[in-house]
């Protein structure tokens, strides 16, 4: 990064008082250089992940006991192609979408009413989720995001979801470490979360446990991109869980089923 690049992104956080806490912590997370060693794991993950991955298919068998299943983009179909109209559409590159049949079917088969979800970019896992939370009554989805520093892509957030499905859905515009207290507060106890967020060792660390805690028994504990430190084996490991891993386009998806 050039002298003018970090200058430009220490102004975007200067311009974000609401955001300081976060940036006090990611400048001591970089002068401590805390769980380094646990950050360039990658290579061992992508091993691990590689001996216990089950396409999607057999993970939702082994999960739900659904043996086959309609992908969420024939389902709703017109819905889904209007939502890829706008992504294209959209002047800010964000995240791609993750595992979105895995996401609605298991949504569908807790009959799931409260979701967290942490990190949205153009919305697709809200989308899947919010598919599911709109056939219940008193549903509702909390999603965590903050702004990506000098995309400017505040606006365009979530922008794939259609308006008669944000009824049910709340975004908090915070760093995990302020957002996830507030959506908690607000939903209590979830019947399901999907983690897709601060991807370093130590941010996971912190937030794994949080939302764990916040699973009722039964529910579905989610994580994305778990290939990328050894976090999520650390975790499992931690509270004795046996999880399942899901390869979808080259990445990894770690659930863990809470007893």
């Amino acid at each position: 990064m050039s002298i003018t690049e970090k200058l430009q992104t220490l102004l975007w956080w200067a311009k974000r008082p609401k955001l300081y806490p976060q940036t006090i912590h990611i400048l001591t997370r970089k002068i401590l250089h805390k769980f380094r060693a646990q950050e360039d794991t990658k290579e061992l993950m992508e091993s691990w992940c590689a001996e216990r991955a089950l396409d999607t298919q057999t993970a939702l068998t082994q999960l739900t006991g659904i043996t086959s299943f309609t992908s969420v983009d024939r389902l709703f179909a017109d819905q889904f192609e209007h939502a890829e109209k706008i992504a294209k559409a959209c002047p800010v590159e964000m995240g791609g979408p993750g595992d979105l049949d895995l996401l609605y079917w298991c949504a569908e088969y807790l009959k799931a009413s409260k979701v967290i979800e942490t990190g949205v970019a153009y919305g697709w896992s809200s989308l899947a989720i919010l598919f599911s939370l709109k056939n219940r009554k008193d549903s509702r989805l909390v999603s965590t995001d903050m702004p990506y520093p000098n995309k400017n892509n505040d606006s365009y957030v979530g922008c794939v979801v259609p308006e008669e499905l944000r009824l049910n859905w709340n975004i908090i515009r915070y760093a995990d470490r302020q957002a996830l207290p507030k959506a908690l507060n607000s939903l209590g106890q979830i019947d399901m979360c999907h983690y897709d967020s601060d991807k370093s060792y130590y941010g996971r660390m912190w937030a794994y446990p949080i939302l764990w805690n916040a699973l009722k028994p039964g529910g579905f504990f989610m994580s994305d991109d778990i290939g990328d430190n050894v976090a999520f084996r650390d975790f499992a490991s931690a509270i004795k869980a046996n999880p399942i891993v899901v390869s979808k386009d080259e990445k990894y998806i770690g659930i863990i089923v809470k007893q």
